[in-house]
């Protein structure tokens, strides 16, 4: 009889485990996508303020300013690109967690299914 009281247990904690698995899935999948947002807009604003300066700077100094800075074009193109580098390393970071919960749920709903059936061929057999 105690080992009939353990299957069912096992069954139901492999069940809450379960459970908090999946609400951790799905936390991290809704938080991700407003990260990403988040990121690309402040990357974007950060852009638009940096090109602000810039031609903030070229007025202030001149347009003999622009000449010897040869370095100021690709500066502007890597600005462009940084934001979006950074939020795609964010975004990956998020689907690595996101495939390890799935590796974990897809784990435990076999112990799962493994004790839901262990309890059923003892109930049939007892029969």
């Amino acid at each position: 009889m105690p080992k009939k009281h353990s299957l069912v247990k096992s069954a139901s904690a492999i069940k809450r485990e379960l459970e908090i698995t999946e609400r951790e899935l799905r936390h991290i999948t809704e938080f991700q996508w407003v990260y990403a947002k988040r990121m690309l807009r402040f990357g974007f604003a950060s852009w638009i303020f940096g090109l602000f300066l810039f031609f903030v700077i070229l007025i202030v100094r001149g347009l003999e300013f622009l000449g010897r800075l040869s370095l100021a074009y690709p500066l502007l193109i890597t600005a462009i690109a940084v934001p979006i580098f950074i939020t795609a390393f964010s975004v990956h970071k998020f689907n690595a967690k996101i495939k390890r919960f799935e590796r974990i749920r897809k784990s435990l709903l076999t112990e799962y299914e493994t004790a839901i059936l262990k309890r059923a061929s003892s109930l049939i057999n007892k029969k």
